[in-house]
């Protein structure tokens, strides 16, 4: 059962699942980021919280943002 999934940021925002996921099962963290005023390389995290052992989990997300010309 994921609790909370928090991003590093405002401009980052994660969407999780909010009922219980199966063992063996699997399911999407969904994570928008949104790049205005930004440009080259960024680094985001999100911080998941769930009742697994270790309680959290910290997601990075990495990419290069190109600005339209």
């Amino acid at each position: 059962l994921i609790s909370s999934a928090v991003a590093s940021c405002g401009c980052t925002v994660a969407n999780w699942p909010r009922g219980p996921i199966a063992a063996g099962e699997s399911s999407k963290i969904e994570v928008e980021f949104d790049s205005k005023k930004k440009s080259g390389e960024v680094t985001k995290t999100v911080t998941v919280t769930s009742n697994t052992i270790p309680p959290k989990q910290v997601l990075t997300i990495r990419g290069t943002v190109i600005p339209k010309n």
